[in-house]
């Protein structure tokens, strides 16, 4: 019978907000935007022409199928573009010396007989300040 196993757990990564991160994030959801309106306006010429020629082959059927579909994908980066603008007008209220959370990382965590398991899978947290690791929380 094994004494210990190795599993993953989830490791919470939090920046703590300085005007470098600030500028960073800001910049990274601004190309996130701009990639956005870039992905589309290539989109809409890339379709015109398509649809034209549909129609030009009298495939009416198709083109109308395909309509539904680009307005589909126009509906969704839409959504996503006013997602990112919500993000970046939060991001310039981020109050330095707070925390941020950026999200989720995997990482393994040994756990063996007498160990508290909610203890050793949860709750583990990494605090970085401009990428340098500050503090680790509820590593056991």
């Amino acid at each position: 019978m094994a004494e210990n196993i190795e599993l993953k757990r989830v490791v919470m990564i939090k920046a703590i907000v300085t005007e470098a991160f600030k500028e960073n994030l800001i910049k990274e959801l601004e190309r996130a935007v701009h990639n956005i309106e870039a992905q589309s306006s290539q989109m809409d010429m890339q379709s015109k022409a398509y649809l034209e020629d549909l129609k030009k082959k009298g495939l009416m059927q198709k083109a109308a199928a395909f309509k539904h579909q680009l307005d589909e994908e126009k509906a969704r980066q839409s959504a996503s573009r006013s997602d990112l603008s919500l993000k970046i007008e939060e991001a310039r209220r981020l109050t330095v010396g707070s925390e941020f959370v950026q999200g989720p990382l995997e990482g393994p965590v040994k756990v063996g007989i007498g160990d508290n398991l909610y203890k050793k899978v949860g709750g583990a947290e990494i605090i970085v300040k401009d990428g340098i690791i500050q503090e680790i929380r509820g590593a056991e």
